[in-house]
């Protein structure tokens, strides 16, 4: 119900009221962080289509919606603290690689590794392969979090991963995305997890209440 609720207000492009409904079931305790990412947001943004799929797709709409779920996930933050674990468990960065605009399931996973006890820091979208390794090193990193979701940027990632692991930094690397469910064979033989669900993060790190 809540679903069908907020997307009418989302389709709607209703700002206003997509922000209230998601901010008063949190308030509420009537959902979680996690429930409200992959049973409202995840599902409202698998809706949206591109111009390669849809010829009737409407940039501006698009654009628009993204910035209604980038409003909720930053009024959300206070509640990821709220929901998080008590125990640190390390340090971890979220980035997208080189050419990649799409940071929303990147920012959702920054959040959920907060969840699970790591320091949490969002770098997100279009993030030159050098700076990843300038960041491991600075920041000591335990994790790093890679997010792929157009196909054309498969081979940024690898080219990352690889500078990443050349460098003599060992973090574990996690990618996921919709490019990476779509290609799982171009990472093998890459000492790479890959993650697609909080379940999937949840046993590629560990961590959680």
């Amino acid at each position: 119900m809540m679903f069908e609720t907020f997307y009418k207000a989302f389709d709607q492009l209703d700002k206003e009221t997509s922000v209230q409904i998601a901010f008063e079931a949190l308030n509420n305790e009537k959902i979680t962080i996690v429930e409200l990412y992959e049973g409202i947001l995840r599902r409202s943004l698998a809706h949206l289509t591109d111009k390669e799929s849809d010829p009737t797709h409407k940039i501006w709409k698009e654009h628009i919606q993204s910035s209604i779920i980038r409003t909720i996930l930053e009024m959300a933050y206070p509640f990821v603290l709220k929901q998080r674990s008590s125990k640190v468990l390390g340090s971890a960065a979220v980035l997208c690689p080189d050419q990649e605009q799409h940071e929303l399931g990147a920012r959702m996973v920054a959040d959920y590794l907060t969840l699970l006890g790591y320091k949490t820091y969002f770098v997100g979208r279009n993030t030159p392969r050098s700076e990843f390794v300038d960041l491991i090193k600075e920041m000591n990193m335990d994790v790093i979090a890679m997010s792929v979701t157009n196909y054309y940027n498969v081979s940024s990632a690898i080219k990352t991963i690889q500078l990443i692991q050349q460098s003599g930094v060992s973090p574990k690397i996690l990618v996921g995305g919709i490019a990476v469910a779509h290609n799982p064979k171009a990472f093998e033989g890459m000492d790479v997890t890959i993650t697609q669900s909080v379940e999937d993060l949840k046993q590629a790190v560990g961590g959680g209440k």
